[in-house]
């Protein structure tokens, strides 16, 4: 396997730990992130803005279709999943399931962990 590719068969994606999934009002999906790490000149600006200890992200239909199915499922079954419930050629899943569980890793609220073997 070269260095930066996953397997999909043997990678299952799940929230970071400090990450709550949050319901809205009008059933959308928020994911809530951990505390913000800052410097104490970072809290001291932060703190002059007003800016949030922690930030949320909410996810449209397809983005909470994906996370209320991460439960174990690994990333080759999500895709699989994904391509039929939204009528997709398994090629453009896997694609917006890459697309997607990156961003939610670079802002820390997903992580990818191999399956055992």
């Amino acid at each position: 396997m070269r260095q930066g590719r996953l397997d999909p068969a043997a990678t299952i994606p799940r929230l970071a730990d400090q990450v709550e999934p949050v319901r809205t009002g009008s059933g959308a999906l928020r994911l809530r992130g951990p505390l913000l790490r800052r410097s104490a000149a970072g809290r001291a600006f932060a703190w002059l803005l007003r800016l949030p200890a922690r930030f949320e992200v909410e996810l449209d239909d397809i983005g909470t279709f994906v996370i209320e199915r991460c439960d174990g499922r690994n990333l080759d079954r999500l895709a699989g999943e994904l391509a039929s419930h939204l009528r997709l050629t398994r090629r453009e899943a896997e694609t917006a399931l890459a697309d997607f569980f990156a961003a939610l890793v670079h802002r820390r609220l997903a992580v990818l962990t191999q399956a055992p073997a």
